[in-house]
Formats: C-alpha cells, structure tokens, sequence
C-alpha cells in the first residue's frame, strides 16, 4: 500500500511540472559512481518530468553519442557535472557543445578547484572566464566552520530577480566550494546570478608565495552565472559542483542564533528551472493593429490615424502558459528610425497601446521586442503601410491659414468699397462765369 501511495505521488509530481522546451536530459559525469553524490539533485529532476540519460566521461572517447543529430536535437538539456573531464572529445567536442547551444540546446555546467581546460575553454565562449585550476574562492568571515574554502553567501544580483524568486534570496545563504570566475561585461547576454560576499577573494591556498597582482575579490566574483543566447537558449556555469550535492543540500549553517538546512537545493532546483526553460518563459500568443474605433485589422492606413496595438502575453509557469504581467513592455512604429514608441498598458496578460499615426507616409515596421535579463525574449513584427490624403480628404479651409484668407477677403471687400465711390462719385463744384457790368 505504501508503495503504491509512493508511485502515484512521484506520478503526480512528474505530471505537475514538465519543462516548456522538452525534457530529454543529458547528465555527464566524471565517473558512473558520481550519480550517487548527486542523487537527489538528479531525483529532482525526474521529479520534474526530466528523462535522464547519464554518461560518463569516459563515454565521451568512444563517440557513442551526439547532442545534434542532421540537425536535430538528440537531447533537450545537458547537465554538465564533470568538471575534471580532460576534454570534450569524441562525438562531444567544445564546438558540439556550441553547436547545441546554437540548436536551442540549454546547458547547465559546473565547475571546481580541478576544473579542465575543456571546461574553461566552453565557459569562455560566452565571456565567463574561471579562475586557473588549483584556486578557490576564499572567504574567512563567511565560512563555515574552520574550512575558508567553503564559503557562504547571499549576493544576489539584482538581474537575477527573473531566475530567482525572493523566497531564495531572502533564505538561508548558499553554501558554495570551488573556483571563482568573472564575466568580462562584453557580451549583454550574460549576467551574474550569485555573486561572492564583499570578504572572498580568489588564491590558491597551497600557494605560500605573496601575491604578484591583486586577485579577483568581492562581489566581482561570480559564483553562478547565466547566458541566454539570442535564440532562447540557456546556459547556467556554476563555479561548485559540490553545491549540487548531497553533502552540501543536506548540511547546516548557523544563521544568527540560530541552526539552519542550508539553501542549496532549493536554490539547485530554482536555477535548474531556469536553465531548463521551466520558468520565465515567455510566449506572444497574438498580436492585432486597427483603427480605434474599429476592431478589423488592415494593412494600409492613413497618416494621422488614431490606432490601436493589442498582444497577448503568456508565461510558463511549470505546468501552463498564464497571462503575464509586466509594465515595461513597449510598442514602436519604425521606419528607419522609431517614429512612435510608446509603454503598452496591461490588463492581465493583455497589452494595448493607443497612438496616433505620424504625418508621414510609407512603409512601417509595427514592433513588440521585449529583452530582459532572466525572461525568455518575445519578437513581433509586421509591416503595414501608410498613406497620405487623398486631394478630397483634406479640409477645405486650413486653420493656419485664416490670415491669408482675411487679407484675401479684405482686399476684394476694399476694392468693391473703391468701386462704388469710383463710379457713383461726380464732382459737385460748377464753374460760374463772371457777369460783365
């Protein structure tokens, strides 16, 4: 009876959430045994309706397996948790793994104080450069027990609020060992998701020699990161594999006075969410344009129309799409250069936006693309075009013109007043002559 009470439980968790984007799952270990350190990460995932396909490093050299197959997906996700792994070769090069990205592929890769160059390699494809292997992120004031390296923290980045939710961010801080890495700010699609505390810094704790230069410290440390590629693919680089572990889920930290699980696994489970598009995915279910007024949809208007724009926006939220709502999504109307931009008012997850044509004929680009840090990007488009008056709808008398129209009329009335006194004046004076005497 238990069992059966266990099976339909974990049933009807896989049926509740299910990633948007499929849910074939790669998971690369360093070694087979591995699975057994992160079991219950990886039984999260099935929990979420995930498919799992472990391998291991040693997979890689006999070119067993592929992530793209005649261009198609082979695996929806890769779980990357082999961060010794010498290279990525066989059928699982870095450029295969970039080629997936490329296919819509999304990545969740960690790393540690042996991380390989195959791995450092990949990362730096996507401006997210670790530390040289033998360092570790060190902090001595937010550490647990007499260990430095394994180091607390609660720094989360404010891009990260889509990734996050604020149950994590005001938890019990995360527990994280492994090796610091940093994003060079180059390419806007990466942003930091977990960030060292404002004490850590980088070193190698072995090394007994002064430091040369100064190390990467602070809150420029990132412990986890996030890239979205402009095709919404996801990639999560973590600098620790142990904080997806059983060790590290299941340990305690002291908050204040007090005795606390630590929040790896909640925020393992959040980022994983995020990486493997079950939260923060956005979709544009329809788009309409018409005249206010009028409800039909045309694709010619006429300059100084009174128009309207009208979307509706959804969000997965792990087992439907939802209306979503945000106050920043803008509309535009673009011809070379944005003519009308204006900020959409939502209504639950319907946006419209009023505005009056420009007095300028042509052909428009009526545009929705919303970009945000941690929310899938949405893109639409449709070109209408715009024409001028026709030569009987413009007005007959133009209000700018009244004083040419008075000086029009006050001349005619002038001359007609010079007419009458011209031709109905005679002269009264009459010549008398003079009488001889």
């Amino acid at each position: 009876m238990m069992l059966a009470s266990l099976l339909l439980l974990l049933a009807a968790g896989t049926a509740a959430a299910r990633p948007a984007a499929g849910a074939r799952t790669l998971v690369l270990l360093d070694a087979a045994a591995d699975a057994q350190r992160f079991a219950a990460f990886l039984h999260d995932l099935e929990g979420r309706g995930h498919v799992l396909d472990m391998r291991s490093a040693g997979d890689l050299a006999k070119g067993a397996f592929g992530l793209v197959s005649f261009d198609e997906l082979v695996y929806d996700h890769a779980v990357i948790l082999a961060p010794k792994a010498p290279s990525f070769g066989g059928a699982l090069k870095i450029g295969n793994l970039v080629d997936f990205v490329n296919a819509g592929g999304n990545v969740l890769l960690t790393a540690s104080s042996e991380v390989s160059e195959a791995v450092r390699d990949f990362a730096y494809e996507f401006t997210a450069d670790f530390d040289e292997p033998g360092t570790a992120v060190i902090d001595r004031f937010n550490s647990v027990g007499t260990d430095p390296t394994r180091v607390l923290s609660s720094a989360f980045s404010p891009s990260a609020s889509n990734v996050v939710s604020d149950a994590i961010r005001s938890g019990p801080p995360v527990l994280f060992k492994g090796v610091a890495h940093k994003l060079s700010g180059k390419n806007p699609l990466s942003f930091s998701v977990l960030s060292a505390s404002s004490a850590a810094f980088a070193y190698d704790p072995t090394d007994k020699q002064r430091l040369i230069k100064d190390p990467l410290a602070g809150h420029a440390i990132s412990l986890i990161s996030a890239f979205q590629a402009r095709n919404n693919a996801r990639v999560v680089f973590a600098g620790s594999a142990d904080m997806f572990s059983d060790e590290f889920f299941d340990a305690t930290i002291t908050v204040g006075d007090k005795t606390v699980a630590s929040g790896n696994r909640r925020l393992a489970s959040e980022v994983s969410q995020w990486a493997f598009q079950e939260k923060s995915v956005l979709r544009i279910e329809a788009t309409k344009h018409h005249r206010v007024g009028e409800s039909g949809q045309h694709g010619i208007y006429r300059i100084k129309d009174e128009m309207e724009y009208e979307a509706d926006i959804q969000v997965w939220d792990g087992e439907a799409w939802v209306p979503f709502v945000a106050s920043d999504v803008q509309f535009e109307a673009v011809m070379l250069d944005p003519y009308v931009r204006a900020t959409m008012n939502a209504s639950g997850g319907h946006y419209s936006a009023r505005f009056t044509l420009p007095d300028q004929h042509g052909v428009f680009t009526f545009k929705l693309d919303y970009k945000r840090h941690g929310l899938s990007y949405i893109h639409a488009s449709e070109t209408v075009q715009v024409r001028p008056f026709r030569h009987d709808q413009y007005p007959r008398f133009l209000t700018v013109a009244f004083p040419y129209y008075a000086n029009i009329f006050s001349m005619m009335a002038g001359f007609f007043v010079f007419s009458l006194l011209f031709v109905f004046n005679r002269d009264t004076n009459t010549k008398v002559k003079a009488k001889t005497q």
